[in-house]
């Protein structure tokens, strides 16, 4: 990948430059909106809430205090404002700007989670009036830099370097290869999913496994998590997406593995919050007396800060021996919360959280045996590097095939911060292994993705191969729009298209067979958020359709979903033969892998003939599955 030690830190000097312009980016955008519009004009937009008054405040583990408001005016106008979001609490009579989380979200109330340092000199009065807006959260950029500077600052010196040559210049760094002795759970798996865990529980200091749809890359990982815990301490499980993340977590608790998930509670699924550090901790028997030592001190701090009418030698000494209370008090509780903390931790045979989550203040001086990655296809390299400091080795899992990691910046994008750590290990043949079996679509689904994008080597699992749904000869569906008159529209403001008339051939598809296909999951994906939009406002119209199960989302929002039958509205139809992003390949993967029965393809043939990778496609369909006229469709 790179011949010495000045290439590489070129390439982690690109990556730092890559970060700044995707931070300026985020800004930029959040600046345009606190600092051109009032906080009604705001409002109006969606991007935040006013007035609201402070109902309560409550400490939570780790020197956080959620603030919980309700919402006194102007309900009428919807909001943006989700769980987990980034958010700023603002008093529009002066200069007060808190940032937070979201935690709470549910008609008239609002809480965010803050840490308690915000609130020193910041006295929030359930008597004054206050706003929440979206805001920029900064610290996965400050995070990603202060890890990629680490690397810079130890190239050539130590361990860090030698780890980072052996991802870079493919050193192999020497250690006894173990003994695997396959567990009676993981030997139920198939050949490959146990070559894959045999492979990566010897590797050092990584290992790649691949997993493309459907071939039970989770399943693998669970059964490496399952061996590693017989003989290390403690596993580190990450991924980029909090989803990702509490899926993993779920699946070791269900093995009968001691988890505990670290993050902000805010932002992890409500099924997983009794598997928190939070909750763990707060469940405790030790937590009631921590608990009770933060009153203590923060009531003390509160009889600091009280007004005075008048203010002599003796108030000030009462307000200096209080402070100093308050302060003996908030160091205390904290000291005994970390104890209990590192307990828990401690006990625990994974700790599953975020990338960046792993940089938490309560995980700084942990190491770790092994680490795993899943998602590693989709996750920015400098986010890998914040976990990977903390292990000797990594198991990375993705597939490369799918979509990339979100970059907003386009000249982030030209610096490279949309490649992978992911996509550079892949390239060698050596520390990897194929998942090669997929349990998820019908062989005929499966068949141009894995010509396509995986060289023909994966396979059905028998129980997928043939399965249809009810009298189904045609898994495999592409209904050419060409000559009808079915033309692609842009919206100007959103910069997206929709095609009504791609969406009027699903609905008379659909209607064509609608009692074979009751009682299955349906799926209706797009490239293109304006057809999503324009679906989605019209299909409770149609009242046949009001029993089905039906999904609509853009293909982006697919990944990782699959479905007993997918549609595919491809959108574009115009006479200069523009595709635009449908030419990514990823996304396409994508969209054709999330059927398990049925998947039909609805698109202009004559717009996307300027593409190989569509004329392949259409043709693969006509050999394999079935090519119709949206013709055959009009008539009903």
């Amino acid at each position: 990948m790179f011949k010495n030690l000045t290439e590489i830190k070129d390439h982690v000097a690109l990556l730092l430059k890559a970060l700044d312009a995707e931070k300026q980016q985020e800004e930029d955008y959040y600046e345009s909106i606190a600092s051109n519009q009032p906080i009604k004009s705001q409002q109006q937009a969606g991007l935040a809430v006013f007035p609201l008054r402070l109902n309560s405040q409550h400490y939570t583990v780790g020197d956080m205090i959620e603030l919980s408001f309700e919402q006194t005016g102007n309900l009428d106008i919807k909001h943006k404002l989700r769980v987990g979001a980034g958010v700023q609490l603002v008093q529009t009579q002066s200069d007060l700007a808190i940032t937070g989380v979201l935690s709470y979200v549910r008609r008239q109330t609002f809480k965010i989670m803050v840490h308690d340092d915000q609130l020193d000199g910041n006295y929030i009065s359930t008597s004054q009036a206050y706003a929440l807006r979206i805001t920029y959260d900064s610290r996965p950029h400050n995070v990603m830099k202060e890890s990629l500077n680490q690397i810079l600052n130890h190239i050539g010196k130590d361990h860090i370097a030698h780890k980072v040559q052996a991802f870079y210049q493919q050193w192999q760094m020497s250690t006894p290869k173990a003994d695997v002795t396959i567990s009676e759970e993981v030997s139920k798996l198939n050949p490959s999913q146990i070559n894959a865990i045999s492979e990566a529980y010897s590797a050092f200091p990584y290992h790649v496994i691949h997993g493309p749809p459907g071939t039970g890359k989770t399943t693998t990982l669970i059964g490496l998590i399952q061996m590693l815990s017989i003989k290390e301490k403690n596993i580190l499980v990450c991924a980029a997406s909090n989803n990702a993340v509490d899926l993993l977590a779920e699946k070791c608790h269900e093995v009968g593995l001691n988890v505990v998930r670290v993050g902000n509670i805010a932002r992890m699924s409500d099924d997983l919050i009794p598997l928190s550090l939070n909750e763990k901790v707060r469940n405790h028997k030790d937590w009631n007396h921590i608990k009770k030592v933060k009153i203590e001190a923060e009531e003390a701090r509160k009889q600091a800060k009280k007004f005075k009418r008048s203010f002599g030698p003796e108030e000030r000494r009462q307000r200096t021996m209080l402070m100093k209370e308050f302060k003996e008090l908030k160091k205390w509780a904290r000291d005994l919360e970390q104890k209990l903390v590192q307990q828990v931790l401690s006990d625990a045979q994974v700790i599953a959280t975020t990338l960046i989550g792993s940089h938490n203040n309560i995980m700084k001086d942990m190491r770790f045996k092994t680490v795993i990655i899943d998602e590693a296809s989709q996750t920015l390299e400098p986010e890998c590097w914040t976990a990977i400091l903390k292990a000797e080795r990594v198991i990375f899992a993705g597939d490369h095939q799918q979509l990339p990691p979100t970059v907003k910046s386009n000249k982030a994008k030209e610096l490279g911060l949309q490649v992978t750590l992911f996509d550079h290990l892949i390239k060698y043949d050596t520390n990897q292994s194929l998942l090669d079996t997929q349990y998820r679509m019908n062989d005929a689904i499966l068949s141009y993705s894995n010509k396509r994008f995986y060289a023909g080597r994966l396979k059905s699992a028998d129980q997928v191969k043939h399965h249809t749904i009810k009298d189904d000869k045609a898994p495999l569906v592409f209904i050419d729009t060409a000559g009808t008159g079915f033309e692609e529209e842009m919206n100007p403001q959103q910069r997206s298209y929709k095609n009504p008339g791609e969406f009027f051939i699903i609905r008379e598809h659909m209607l064509s067979m609608i009692e074979r296909i009751a009682g299955s999951t349906i799926g209706i994906i797009s490239p293109y958020k304006e057809q999503v939009r324009h679906i989605q406002s019209t299909i409770g119209e149609i009242e046949e359709f009001n029993h089905l199960d039906i999904q609509i989302d853009s293909i982006d929002g697919f990944q990782g979903q699959e479905k007993d039958i997918i549609y595919i509205s491809l959108v574009r139809s115009n006479d200069g033969n523009n595709i635009g992003f449908l030419e990514d390949f990823r996304r396409l993967n994508v969209a054709l892998t999330r059927a398990r029965k049925k998947l039909v393809i609805v698109g202009d043939s004559s717009t996307l003939v300027s593409s190989k990778m569509y004329n392949e496609l259409v043709s693969h369909v006509e050999t394999v599955g079935e090519f119709k006229s949206a013709w055959e469709y009009m008539s009903y």
